[in-house]
């Protein structure tokens, strides 16, 4: 299903897109207007989207807590947390080391989220990282493994903080490893996917593919796809790292795919969105939304959720989150947001949830049939 095409222009939305990374590089306090993180353990969600982190109760529509608890303005957190077995793990924005220190600290925080109210600190570390903390955690048993922006990919013990190992890249890792049977899938900025041994960290295989990797990749039984900046998904055997097949997108596709039911769904930045057959890489549908996507799309049931930009030229771009048929691409419904959208949703019961910063907004719930805007929370700090 094809629908009218809407001109983007690539080389401008990468570079907004970019900048607000850079200011906050650059000044060490600046907050990004646009690009929270968000995950969830399936009754909560825990958004990261500037000055702390927030676990919001999505049941009872209100906050539960706040980190850290006293405000520091030096401090900025966006990469999304991970939650597993009670443990919330995440990373900050870094501050400036100061005279005699050059560069920035980098600090790592593991809380204990298994009673009520405030969680409880079980580790912080920050002589480990030494550039921003983009990616989230990725939590394996009792393993935590932290991609960081100066190419390292570090294991460290998830109770206690230590490292167990690391392994450099040759370029920044802005997307979560994935895992899968023992073996660690990471993507990095430097064009290449790589598969480690969860345990030790040693090298099985290493592909070289035509872009830049700035998402995470994701498996099915035997093979891992990954989303390029070469303008291709591109799926890799499991094994080997030979690619089995590569699909095509008009243009860079910036965030994950998703694959469901034998399908792998994804999109561009120019607003196509795809299905592919995933063991073939066959076309199956493609539709265009008219706004730019730097989200993954989320599959629930029979449908595919989308959220987006909006018009980036506009004086105040409202982002979109629309909804399409699973099976033949075909637009159900479009919601709109306050503000663009550049994190992926996440689902809590019968509500898909969008993160976004706006002065009336931080989290916004949708129904995930009617797109009906369900709540709205905004923080009061």
């Amino acid at each position: 299903m094809y629908a009218a095409k809407r001109p983007f222009r690539r080389s401008a939305i990468f570079l907004l897109i970019l900048a607000s990374y850079l200011l906050i590089a650059c000044g060490g306090t600046t907050t990004n207007s646009n690009w929270p993180g968000l995950t969830t353990d399936g009754e909560k969600v825990y958004v990261a989207y500037g000055p702390g982190v927030i676990a919001y109760n999505v049941a009872e529509q209100k906050q539960d807590w706040f980190f850290p608890q006293e405000a520091n303005r030096a401090l900025q957190f966006f990469a999304a947390p991970s939650v597993e077995d009670g443990r919330v793990i995440f990373g900050d924005f870094g501050v400036p080391g100061g005279m005699l220190s050059p560069g920035i600290v980098v600090t790592l925080y593991a809380l204990d989220n298994t009673g009520q109210g405030l969680p409880g600190t079980l580790w912080t570390n920050n002589e480990l990282v030494t550039d921003r903390v983009v990616a989230s955690p990725l939590q394996i048993g009792n393993q935590v493994f932290v991609g960081t922006a100066n190419n390292l990919l570090l294991s460290l013990n998830a109770t206690s903080g230590e490292k167990q190992w690391e392994f450099e890249t040759g370029h920044s890792i802005w997307g979560q490893p994935a895992f899968k049977d023992g073996v660690l899938f990471v993507a990095s900025m430097d064009k290449t996917i790589y598969a480690l041994e969860a345990e030790t960290g040693q090298e099985i295989w290493r592909t070289a593919l035509g872009g830049a990797l700035a998402s995470s990749p994701v498996t099915n039984t035997d093979l891992v796809y990954v989303a390029s900046f070469d303008g291709r998904l591109h799926a890799l055997n499991m094994a080997t790292g030979s690619e089995v097949w590569s699909a095509a997108a008009e243009d860079w596709i910036w965030d994950s795919p998703a694959f469901a039911d034998g399908v792998v769904y994804y999109a561009d930045i120019k607003g196509n969105i795809y299905a592919v057959d995933g063991e073939t890489g066959n076309q199956i549908w493609t539709q265009q939304i008219g706004q730019a996507v730097q989200t993954s799309p989320v599959v629930v049931g029979n449908k595919v959720y989308i959220a987006a930009q909006g018009d980036i030229n506009a004086e105040t771009p409202l982002g979109t989150l629309t909804a399409l048929d699973a099976a033949t691409g075909e637009q159900k419904w479009q919601a709109t947001a306050p503000a663009s959208l550049y994190t992926t949703p996440v689902v809590v019961g019968s509500d898909i949830i969008v993160a976004l910063q706006s002065e009336s907004a931080l989290l916004i719930g949708f129904d995930l049939e009617t797109g009906t805007q369900q709540w709205v929370f905004a923080p009061a700090q």
